[in-house]
């Protein structure tokens, strides 16, 4: 358990330590809210459960909502859109990414990979948040890993983006 603990406080200090990213996230996703807009928060098969539980966090802005991805065809021009991703599901994330670009709807993806090793050609105005986990953290029996934190990951940088979200809604 110890390990694990250790383990996973060292992948959230990967993650304070995008910090920039973390900023410029904030501002990007808190133009949807701050104006006509909605915050929407989609996430790929592994990373579904903790888009529906950021959506539904009470530290949510307001007008924060869950989006399936297959529903991006219908986001607003004033929306703007969280996308998580998990670790094998670069397809699914370029797939949802790339209906955001067709409709020029800035977004704002974490995943555990990298921009430059995802393939995609971001626009100038979204933000990529890497959480640097790719599967377990414990090491095991015969080599295997185990205990992945991927979820706690992107709910861990969901709630960052929150934070510096209100901050910045609270100077409007």
């Amino acid at each position: 358990m110890k390990v694990f603990a250790t383990q996973l406080q060292g992948a959230f200090q990967h993650i304070l330590s995008e910090d920039e990213a973390i900023e410029n996230g904030a501002r990007l996703l808190a133009q949807g809210p701050a104006g006509t807009g909605r915050l929407l928060i989609g996430g790929t098969s592994s990373m579904e459960g903790s888009a529906l539980t950021l959506a539904q966090h009470p530290d949510a802005p307001p007008q924060t909502a869950f989006v399936p991805l297959e529903e991006l065809g219908k986001v607003e021009m004033d929306d703007r859109v969280l996308l998580l991703a998990g670790n094998e599901e670069k397809d699914a994330l370029l797939t949802a990414a790339g209906r955001l670009l067709e409709q020029e709807i800035p977004f704002v993806v974490t995943a555990p990979f990298a921009a430059e090793d995802s393939g995609l050609e971001l626009e100038p105005t979204d933000v990529w948040l890497q959480t640097h986990v790719k599967g377990g953290i414990v090491p095991g029996e015969g080599g295997l890993r185990m205990g992945d934190p991927s979820a706690l990951c992107a709910l861990f940088a969901g709630q960052l983006l929150f934070l510096n979200i209100i901050e910045m809604l609270d100077e409007f």
